[in-house]
């Protein structure tokens, strides 16, 4: 959509030769520039001779790969639609103030 969408997408990052990490999410955007992001999911790739196996991480898996660090999402597309809404709030807040 030109003005409002939500999906999911992937972001992958090698570890090795025939292994990958993946990070999988859900997002909702206003104007392809403010973002919100939620439900972050780690998981490993592996090459095999049918192609790629893939199975969710645990959470000491996620810490022990360092996951976050390898692969992640940067703040403003994770927070941007949230940040956005509060300067939004805050703009008609001292508005308000300054009209009064």
């Amino acid at each position: 959509m030109i003005f409002w969408g939500w999906g999911r997408q992937s972001k992958t990052a090698q570890i090795d030769g025939g292994r990958a990490l993946v990070l999988n999410y859900t997002y909702v955007h206003l104007f392809w520039l403010l973002r919100v992001t939620w439900g972050l999911k780690y998981s490993l790739a592996t090459a095999t001779e049918a192609g790629w196996a893939v199975r969710p991480l645990t959470d000491s898996e996620v810490m022990e790969l360092d996951a976050p660090r390898r692969v992640s999402i940067h703040w403003w597309w994770r927070w941007g639609l949230v940040i956005g809404l509060i300067g939004l709030a805050v703009s008609i807040a001292l508005s308000g103030i300054a009209g009064s």
